[in-house]
Parts: C-alpha cells; sequence; structure tokens
C-alpha cells in the first residue's frame, strides 16, 4: 500500500465507489471515506432509504439525490451528485469504480456481487457470509472478468491473510493463523431471545440503537468465528485442524507454547492451520492479557539464529512472543477496524488491480450443527438464529461426510429428526435449489 496516498490524490477524477448496505460497517467506511483525497462516495443503496441517507449524510459533499434507474443513478454521479436509491442493481450499473458490498445478508451479497462483477466494477465483499459459499466461485469470474473481488481490509479475514502473507513473505513458517474473540463453547447453544443482554449491551444503549439480536448471537454461538475462519483458510490455504477448530482460552505469553504441534507438547495434529485464541473461561471470567478484537500468526524461523534473535527480544516488544524454549513466535495485531480501514480495499483495487485477500480455492467449509434435538418438519433459521450454529470443518470432510453449507440451509426444512451437535447432510434437508446462492454454486460445479 507503499504511495498510495499520493497516487489517490494525483488522479484528475476520484475513485467513485457504490456502497450496497448502510449498516454499521457501511457507515464507517462513509465516515472516513470523506477524509480521503481522491477517492468518493458516489452513493448508497438500501432498501431503507432514510436510513441510506443518514449514512451518506456523513460524508455529504453536494446535494442527495434520489435515483431509481441506472441511467439517473449515473447521471447523478456524472454531475458529482452523492446518489440514494433503494435498488442495488441501478446503483452496480450506474457508472461506479468499485462496490462496497455491505449488506451483510449472503443471498443479497452473492448476487450483488455477481452483477457488479457482469458490469465490469471491482467488488470489495464485507459480507463474508456469502464469501464462505461462493467466494472461489466469484474470484474465478472476477478474474475471467478482468476485475477484483476482495476481502474488505479492517476485517479480520483480510488482516490475518495480510499477516500470513507478511511471514510467508519473510520467510517464516506457518504454524497457526487466526483471531482472537470473547468465546465459550457452552455458548454455542445460545439463542437470539437473550443475546443482547449477553452480549452485555446497556440499557440505555439499546433505547438509542436497533442491533440485531440474531447478528450478535453469531458473534458469541461461534457462528460468526467459523464464517470468518473458513475466509481465511480459502485465502491463504490454511485448513482448520479440527471440526470446529481448538479454540483454547489462553493468556498472551501461552499462545506460542499451545500452537505447536502435539510432539512438541502443543495441541496440533498438523501446522498451518486456521485456529482462534479465546479470551474467555467457562465460568465466564476472562483472561488478563489477550487481544479478543485482533488477529494473529504463531509462525516458526527457519534457524536457530533467527529464533534466538526472536527470543531475546531484540526488535521485539509488543505485538511479538516466544514460547518457553524460543521455538515459536507468536505475532498479533490487538485490533481490527471494519469499515473505517476499508479504504485500503477500495484503494488496492481501483489503483493496482489487487485484493486485499481474495478466496482462491475451496479449502474449509462452514457447516451446521443443531443446538438441540431438531424434529422433522422443522425449519432451519440459519447462522445466529435458534436451531444451528456453525462450524468450520475442512472441505473435504465436509463433502465427504455430504454436509450443506450452512448459509445453504437458512428455511430449509428438515426431513427427518436430527440430533442435538449432530452436523446437518444433505439427507436431512429440503433445501430452496432456486436461491442465487444455491445456483451460483452448482454453476461452478459446488468447487
Amino acid at each position: 500500500m507503499f504511495g498510495i496516498p499520493d497516487r489517490l490524490a494525483a488522479r484528475s477524477e476520484p475513485v467513485r465507489v457504490g456502497v450496497v448496505g448502510a449498516g454499521t460497517f457501511g457507515q464507517q467506511f462513509v465516515g472516513q471515506a470523506v477524509g480521503i483525497d481522491g477517492m468518493r462516495v458516489a452513493g448508497i443503496a438500501d432498501l431503507d432509504l432514510g436510513r441510506a441517507r443518514d449514512a451518506l449524510s456523513i460524508g455529504d459533499r453536494g446535494r442527495i439525490e434520489r435515483a431509481d434507474s441506472s441511467s439517473a443513478v449515473a447521471a447523478a454521479i456524472d454531475a458529482g451528485r452523492p446518489v440514494i436509491t433503494d435498488d442495488a442493481t441501478a446503483l452496480i450499473e450506474g457508472d461506479i469504480d468499485v462496490l462496497l458490498e455491505a449488506t451483510g445478508i449472503p443471498e443479497a451479497g452473492a448476487r450483488h456481487a455477481y452483477e457488479a462483477i457482469l458490469a465490469g466494477v471491482d467488488v470489495v465483499m464485507a459480507s463474508v457470509e456469502a464469501d464462505t459459499v461462493v467466494g472461489p466461485t466469484l474470484a474465478r469470474f472476477a478474474k475471467a472478468a478482468d476485475v477484483v473481488y476482495s476481502h474488505a481490509y479492517g476485517d479480520q479475514p483480510a488482516l490475518t491473510i495480510e499477516m500470513v502473507e507478511w511471514a510467508r513473505a519473510a520467510g517464516f513458517e506457518m504454524i497457526a493463523a487466526g483471531q482472537g474473540r470473547e468465546f465459550r463453547k457452552q455458548d454455542r447453544y445460545g439463542t437470539p431471545d437473550d443475546a443482547l443482554e449477553r452480549f452485555g449491551f446497556t440499557e440505555e444503549y439499546l433505547a438509542d440503537s436497533d442491533p440485531n439480536p440474531k447478528l450478535y448471537n453469531s458473534f458469541m454461538d461461534g457462528t460468526k468465528l467459523a464464517v470468518e475462519s473458513c475466509a481465511v483458510a480459502n485465502a491463504v490455504g490454511l485448513p482448520p485442524d479440527t471440526t470446529g477448530m481448538h479454540a483454547p482460552t489462553a493468556e498472551i505469553k501461552d499462545v506460542p507454547d499451545l500452537f505447536r504441534p502435539n510432539d512438541a507438547g502443543g495441541i496440533l495434529e498438523n501446522t498451518g492451520v486456521v485456529d482462534v485464541v479465546s479470551t474467555a473461561y467457562p465460568d465466564g471470567s476472562t483472561t488478563e492479557t489477550g487481544f479478543p478484537f485482533g488477529i494473529f500468526v504463531v509462525v516458526r524461523a527457519p534457524t536457530e539464529r533467527v529464533r534466538r534473535h526472536l527470543h531475546l527480544g531484540i526488535g521485539g516488544g509488543d505485538g511479538v512472543v516466544t514460547s518457553s524454549d524460543g521455538e515459536y513466535a507468536l505475532f498479533y495485531r490487538p485490533y481490527h477496524l471494519p469499515g473505517a480501514e476499508t479504504a485500503v480495499s477500495v484503494a488496492n483495487a481501483a489503483l493496482d488491480d489487487q485484493p486485499t485477500g481474495t478466496a482462491r480455492e475451496r479449502i474449509a467449509e462452514v457447516v451446521a450443527a443443531a443446538k438441540r434435538d431438531l424434529v422433522c418438519g422443522e425449519t432451519i433459521d440459519g447462522g445466529g438464529g435458534e436451531t444451528v450454529y456453525g462450524l468450520v470443518e475442512r472441505a473435504d470432510a465436509a463433502e465427504a461426510d455430504g454436509h450443506v453449507p450452512l448459509e445453504l440451509l437458512d428455511g430449509a426444512e428438515l426431513r427427518r429428526p436430527v440430533e442435538k451437535d449432530e452436523v446437518l447432510s444433505v439427507e436431512d434437508v429440503e433445501l430452496d435449489e432456486d436461491s442465487f446462492l444455491y445456483t451460483l454454486r452448482d454453476l461452478d460445479g459446488g468447487r
């Protein structure tokens, strides 16, 4: 990303960004983009036009115009007027350079990304749930269309991918990579009914805001962890070591001792894997040190000289910790800023035709396990809901066992009973084969 600010500022015309989804992610991006020379938010599409207008007002530099067709969107954008619309297709086809897909809705996100690729528009995909199902497909289509399909910088997947690629480029052996999260395995069975209370929102915040209980439940029940870990796996080739990952609770100093091979005293059967470090103990207490909003890699240096250098802390300090014997090293970033850092992805796509992480092959899947005993005829309500929680699993294992990608199950009806913690297979459910996600994945042979 060296030189990006100067090259953006030197453009004769700013990069025109269209945002689909005026929620928190989209709002954070708009709030940052207003301060970037050479980039402007050309328009926002959202079914709630009032929310779209409020979001665009954060960075508005002119009169906001409503448009209902691609020609009207293009005319307003060409005249320098920011646009709101409830028609995402009109925005995508309305003369933008880059699309930020931030709806968080897998079915819609996949469709919008596909339409943008067909229209010759670069895509920054913040809707990671869609990426876990059809990311490799969309990435192949984008390559064929000579456009960019990219993860959104500032969200954990893109930041983890960046750290993995940094470590590999520096010559380190990759042992494990992933993110930190305040996660307890018993929370997998939680439902949206009390999710906001368990998440810790105050009554004052709830009175002023309208958070989505299902979304926040997906953070706590492990589904979001599975989704983001799957995205990393498919971008850099790091499968989970075990279905659902290990997710040990650990103080920072213990991480490089844990994430090492079994025969070296660690928890891993394989190296080069994706996983999670939890900062929450089963009793609800938390670690004294940790990075619950950060990302990490555990690596091994190629020579004893470098390992000794890291162990002695030469040039180190906060952000690098070695195992007790100095054999393995942890590097971590303790924060991420979803939306607020995403202009980096937009700039990389527009200036250099490069993604900040992209799905390359199907290494992992997000599959669904039952939160309770489910009965025949029951409807699956998707990630963060009352019926299932997400687990990341090796793609070859998922295929061999007929496990269904989680996002294809939303609205599916059970053909037979499923026991608590059982992973749902294609034999268990009646899928909606007319959904866009299903069609797009099937179009590419399920790859």
